[in-house]
């Protein structure tokens, strides 16, 4: 009886599992690469103020077919010099870091042009804070390329 029980209880576990993995019947899609479609033209979104350290984010993502082909991100500091170009921050950053932070930009830009979907771009590792603002100014920028 117990067996049956047990039997019971894992035919149900299962088909519940399997109900909860099925995804939807209504034949809508996920939004994910592949199945988002922009407006073609030029995105720009920058954060209002500059950060504690002197900082802001600032991103420029072009569409062209219904896709991102290209993405700019970087951070600009009260003179207008990019972070991307100031060699004494990258060099200090890497030393605290370990990490390149133009390296950090580019491999996030292209993870976006590779998934279409700022929340689906990986976080670079040792650059977490400059991930959450280029995903955050990217959803922003893209706001107004969502085709309805």
């Amino acid at each position: 009886m117990k067996k049956l029980f047990s039997l019971g209880l894992i035919v149900l576990l299962t088909l519940a599992l399997l109900t909860a993995c099925g995804g939807a019947s209504d034949g809508s899609k996920d939004k994910g690469a592949g199945n988002v479609t922009y407006k073609d033209g030029t995105y720009t979104a920058e954060e209002p103020d500059f950060d504690d350290h002197g900082w802001k984010a600032q991103i420029e993502i072009k569409v062209e077919g219904g896709k991102i082909t290209e993405v700019n991100f970087d951070e600009v500091n009260q003179e207008g010099k990019k972070k991307s170009e100031d060699t004494e921050y990258i060099e200090r950053f890497k030393q605290q870091k370990n990490v390149d932070i133009v390296d950090a930009y580019d491999t996030l830009e292209k993870g976006l042009v590779e998934k279409q979907d700022p929340d689906a771009v990986d976080t670079y590792t040792g650059a977490t804070g400059a991930t959450e603002k280029f995903k955050a100014l990217a959803k922003e920028a893209l706001k107004e390329a969502q085709s309805k």
